[in-house]
Parts: structure tokens; C-alpha cells; sequence
């Protein structure tokens, strides 16, 4: 195992007075999932956690639709033909989560994306910028939200401890919904003509 899942563990969360209910196995399950997709945290490159805020009828079918058009164009822009590859291959550094807010009861989306080997050099400002302005530029995401897109750049290291547990808590973080019955990581894959419908339903 890369990396120590009981360090992560956050057994107790809260929606407003509500305590959401962790499902250890099935979380930890998850969390080496996402390792296993995005590597060994060893310090030689950043990752990025994305979060997106859609519009009020989203669901999870349209939630996952979202993060894998959000996954094509960040492959194409950062890695552009390798990327094409790894978008084929499904070998892309890119994990994303679909989660229902308990408080609005309606679904988003959080991710991480592993910037290795990048076709070439940017600036963290550069990449947040061009991240967000990808996602905007999305349908589906809720432009009317200042809050619809945010982004966190950090070191996919586990150098330091500072480091590893920034690393750590964020994959915990994209599992912790995970359950028998709820699979916050599964992907689910439309033909253009269903991702056409999503457009008009919304």
C-alpha cells in the first residue's frame, strides 16, 4: 500500500446538526482506488483538486457527463496528443467524485488530477486559470454560482508530513461518500446524442 489509510480516517461528519454516516471499509476501498489510478505521491509534480457547482437540475447521470467532458478537455489542453492516448486508454491522472449535497440535496462534482509530464510548463496561476476557465466553459456547470468552480493546487508528495497529509485527506475526502450502495467513484459514459438530451432537459 502507497499511503496509510487510517491516518486519514474522518469518521464524523456534519451536515448542519446531521452527522453523515461513514462507511469505513467501503471508504478505504475508495481510497486506494484513487491511488492506484494517480500513482505514488513521490514529490515530482502538483496535483489538482477541482470542485463544480451545476445547475439545479443536475443529477448524477448529468454530474458524471460533466466530469468526463471535464476530463477530455483537460487531457487535450495539458498532455494534447498523450492525452488523446491516455483518454483512450482510460489512463488518465484524473479521478472524479459525484456527491449529493445533504444540505441542497442536489449533485456535484469533485476531482483530482495528477499535472504530471505536462507538454509543457505552467504556472500554478496559469493552470487554476485555464482549469476554471475549461470549466465554465462547460453548459452544465452553474455560472450564476461565484462559487461554481474552485480549485486547489497542491504537491502530489509525500516528502513531508505537512505534505503527505494534504495528499491524504484530499483522496479521502472525494471517497468519504462511498457505501454498499453509493459509489461515488463510478463512471458513467453517454454517446452524443444523450449528452445532446442533458443539454436540452436543462
Amino acid at each position: 500500500m502507497i499511503m496509510d489509510f487510517q491516518k486519514y480516517v474522518k469518521h464524523e461528519r456534519y451536515y448542519g446538526n446531521h452527522i453523515h454516516q461513514y462507511h469505513h471499509k467501503e471508504v478505504e476501498k475508495s481510497f486506494n482506488e484513487v491511488l492506484d489510478k494517480l500513482g505514488k505521491p513521490d514529490g515530482s509534480d502538483d496535483a489538482a483538486f477541482i470542485t463544480l457547482r451545476l445547475k439545479s437540475k443536475a443529477d448524477r447521470v448529468i454530474a458524471s457527463s460533466v466530469s468526463n467532458r471535464l476530463e477530455w478537455k483537460l487531457c487535450k489542453y495539458f498532455w494534447g496528443r498523450k492525452g488523446k492516448k491516455m483518454l483512450i486508454n482510460h489512463s488518465a491522472p484524473y479521478v472524479p467524485s459525484v456527491e449529493t449535497n445533504l444540505m441542497r440535496m442536489k449533485d456535484h462534482i469533485h476531482a483530482i488530477i495528477r499535472l504530471k509530464d505536462l507538454k509543457r510548463f505552467h504556472t500554478k496561476d496559469e493552470i487554476k486559470d485555464k482549469i476554471k476557465e475549461i470549466a465554465l466553459d462547460i453548459d452544465e456547470v452553474n455560472h450564476t454560482d461565484p462559487d461554481a468552480v474552485d480549485i486547489r493546487i497542491f504537491p502530489f508528495s509525500d516528502i513531508s508530513e505537512e505534505q503527505e497529509r494534504e495528499v491524504g485527506h484530499t483522496i479521502e475526502y472525494i471517497c468519504k461518500t462511498s457505501s454498499k450502495h453509493i459509489k461515488p467513484l463510478t463512471r458513467i459514459f453517454l454517446n452524443k446524442e444523450q449528452i445532446k438530451a442533458i443539454k436540452t432537459q436543462l
